[in-house]
């Protein structure tokens, strides 16, 4: 109980007639485990202060303010040269142990998780109620919202408590059912669909995934569920729906939960004209092929809402950064019909008077800027700041990147750029398992962010029963500032084939410049490899033995890149394209040419699904008498396109059945990706695949198919991924069905 108190003899008198006498000492008294400095912070009463009781009684409020003591009282004694002035406090307790009754869901080290407060702590009850509060939303997370949580003080010796939580842990809460009433035009099991309450259904163990669900209530997500309702209805042009908030009731003995829906649809109205006002400096084509809404059909107001944004985009990309697009619906409710106007204020066009940098402790700013496709000066444009922001992200220097615009006049903007840097620096050693390579040993140190310059650099080490590989990568992606990388790789690799083994050392630098907002990359290598191949096979037949002994390969690369990923980790959207071509015959022994094109596109899909396609197309032909060398033939089957079959088996065979590989190549994957626990980066995935090699011309009525599924999780050592694969037609020798798992640094 808050108590204060001041004790001064003839108050009264002293503050008429002798306020002027000064404070010649002051005390502090009561303090056990704080500090009496912390005391002497916040009182404005100093030595040599004149006596005030009003100030006085302010420094009493503000000890008390500091939380820590239960009563704060002050004393003034009068001596010959002036007061003496005493604050007494009495400390509330400090805590000592915490401790749970009841639990059994949830272990003591999980609510340990949940406190606010803390061992040694001084005893604050709002901390408590805090506490309280995150145990119950531990509870609720398990769907136990009836579980019952209290507390008690337990007085120890030397002015100490131990806090007991008292927990009476409920049934767990299960959605029975979700009684929507009112709906005559959309069926229930429409309205139910896309909820994040939703009744059981599905195996409990199957309900992480999107289409199953656990009957756990999601108190945060009533509101939305109830939108998404409203919404179902707009889409299908009831303009006046009125929906009402969810009533949740809990059955208190068997811990069942209805929720009950009431509706009132309205009249359907559909739409009879379309006006637009201001809309340049767009077209009207444009204007209505991006509101795609048809006359004489019901009025999609949802279409029409996502329509706007994608128009105020538009805007924002002319310069027009606060444009106002404000449709104007006028009902007819007599006939039952809407009459839209589109009208847009644009304002003035808006430009970039500043970037401001911020967050960057390490990375020069200069390595921030030359990412951002903006600069001092430059029209405003909305998608640039987006696809700014998402080259900042791909990076992977920063935890966090934030654009944002703050309006500094009529016509101009402050950029702020706002990153949260991560360790860039790494030294990874770690242990991984192919299918095909068995176990592996790895270890790298790498550096993606040189002294803050940008400038990337690896050394990585490889080791396993089939090959043993050292690799060094140096790259500048900035030369002198400008859009162009430089780079070298060096390597030495050991490789045991099914057939035969070759070890090969080589290097490769490389130039390549960056094109349209850095989505375009046109680049060239040079490749120069020393390889030394035997076989291991007692009939390897013609090819094989032509490629036995000491070769060099020397072959320059052009190559073409382009990436519109929003994620180069983890993409969700956007289209990745690349064509490289390889002529070998700048001396050496090797005389051959090479082409593959590759391309895959992203698309986000409802229920947080991600659709994935992929395809690969490639061709390899001798020059000059001679014939493709085996190592630079088509080999497929594997992780990464054909997983129905085992890794480089989907290769043509000479007489002796030795794998040869092909001359042309062709595959294609379409994916469904969904999240398992996206929080953790824990996905799986459905596929689909289709492919082969062949020693001539594709044959595209030769495709072998496979399909199956997929585990993904990208950790912090590097992806994991395993996937089971079906082989849809085996042919002699085939596996029916093939498991590959790999894991390791993400190279």
């Amino acid at each position: 109980m808050k108590k204060i108190s001041f004790f001064i003899i003839f108050f009264i008198f002293l503050a008429t007639t002798v306020s002027a006498t000064p404070i010649v000492s002051i005390k502090i008294e009561g303090t056990l485990r704080t500090d009496k400095a912390t005391i002497k912070s916040v009182i404005k009463t100093k030595i040599g202060s004149e006596f005030s009781p009003k100030q006085i009684d302010k420094d009493i409020l503000n000890i008390y303010r500091l939380g820590f003591y239960q009563t704060v009282e002050a004393d003034a004694e009068e001596t010959k040269g002036g007061y003496i002035l005493t604050y007494k406090v009495k400390e509330k307790p400090s805590i000592r142990y915490i401790l749970f009754e009841g639990n059994s869901e949830i272990s003591d080290k999980k609510l340990q998780k949940a406190l606010k407060i803390k061992p040694y702590n001084i005893l604050n009850k709002k901390l408590i109620e805090e506490t309280i509060a995150n145990i119950m939303g531990m509870y609720a997370s398990k769907g136990m919202y009836l579980t019952n949580i209290s507390y008690t003080l337990k007085k120890q010796p030397n002015n100490r408590v131990d806090i007991i939580f008292h927990i009476k842990e409920s049934k767990e809460t299960v959605i029975r059912d979700i009684n929507i009433i009112g709906n005559k035009h959309i069926s229930t099991d429409d309205l139910e669909d896309g909820l994040k309450n939703h009744v059981k259904k599905g195996p409990y163990i199957l309900t992480f995934l999107p289409w199953f669900y656990t009957g756990k209530l999601r108190i945060d997500a009533l509101e939305s569920d109830r939108q998404k309702i409203i919404d179902k209805y707009l889409a299908k042009g009831y303009l006046d729906v009125d929906v009402s908030e969810p009533l949740v009731t809990v059955e208190p003995d068997t811990g069942n939960i209805h929720i009950d829906i009431s509706i009132k649809e309205g009249k359907q109205y559909t739409l009879k004209s379309i006006k637009l006002k201001n809309i340049k400096p767009l077209s009207k084509k444009k204007v209505l092929a991006t509101l795609d809404l048809e006359k004489n059909k019901p009025l999609n107001m949802v279409k029409l809402r996502k329509a706007i944004q994608k128009l105020t985009d538009d805007y924002g990309d002319f310069g027009y950064a606060f444009a106002d697009i404000n449709p104007i619906i006028k009902k007819d409710k007599k006939h039952h019909t809407v009459d839209l106007t589109l009208s847009v204020d644009k304002g003035k066009k808006v430009y970039i008077s500043r970037i401001v940098i911020k967050g960057n402790v390490r990375t020069h700013d200069n390595v921030i800027r030359r990412e951002l496709l903006l600069r001092e000066g430059s029209l405003y444009s909305t998608s640039k700041i987006q696809r700014s922001k998402n080259n900042l992200i791909n990076l992977q220097y920063f935890k966090n990147v934030k654009i944002q615009t703050k309006r500094v006049g009529k016509n101009k903007v402050k950029m702020i750029v706002s990153v949260e840097e991560k360790r860039t620096g790494m030294l990874t050693i770690g242990a991984g398992y192919g299918t095909y390579t068995k176990f592996s040993a790895m270890g790298s140190v790498s550096e993606t962010n040189l002294f803050g310059t940008g400038i990337r650099g690896k050394l990585s080490a490889s080791i396993s029963s089939r090959e043993t590989l050292y690799n060094l990568n140096l790259e500048n992606p900035w030369w002198h500032n400008r859009p162009i990388a430089i780079g070298i790789n060096i390597y030495h690799d050991e490789f045991t084939a099914y057939d035969y083994k070759q070890k090969k050392t080589g290097f490769a630098p490389y130039i390549a410049k960056r094109f349209y907002d850095q989505t375009l990359t046109l680049g060239i290598r040079y490749s120069f490899t020393h390889s030394k191949i035997t076989l291991d096979t007692d009939n390897p037949g013609y090819f094989l033995e032509q490629e036995k002994g000491i070769h060099t390969d020397s072959s320059l690369i052009p190559f073409v890149n382009y990436s519109t990923l929003d994620n180069t980790v983890f993409p969700t959207s956007g289209i990745n394209a690349n064509y490289t071509f390889r002529f070998a015959g700048l001396g050496g022994d090797r005389r051959y040419i090479k082409s593959v094109l590759f391309a895959e596109y992203f698309h986000p899909l409802p229920l947080d699904l991600i659709g994935h396609v992929k395809g690969e197309i490639g061709a390899a032909k001798g020059l000059s008498g001679k014939d493709v060398p085996i190592t630079q033939r088509f080999y497929l089957g594997g992780i990464d396109d054909l997983r129905g079959f085992e890794t480089a088996r989907v290769s043509p065979k000479d007489a002796e059945g030795n794998l040869i590989g092909g001359k042309t190549e062709a595959f294609g994957s379409a994916e469904v990706i969904f999240p398992i626990f996206s929080s953790l980066h824990f996905y799986g995935v459905l596929f689909a695949d289709a492919g082969n090699t062949w020693l001539s011309h594709l044959k595209f009525s030769d495709l072998k198919k496979d399909a199956g599924v997929e585990i993904r999780w990208i950790s912090p050592i590097g992806p994991v991924r395993i996937s089971w694969g079906k082989n849809l037609s085996p042919k002699d020798g085939e596996k029916s069905s093939v498991f590959l798992f790999s894991f390791g640094t993400l190279f």
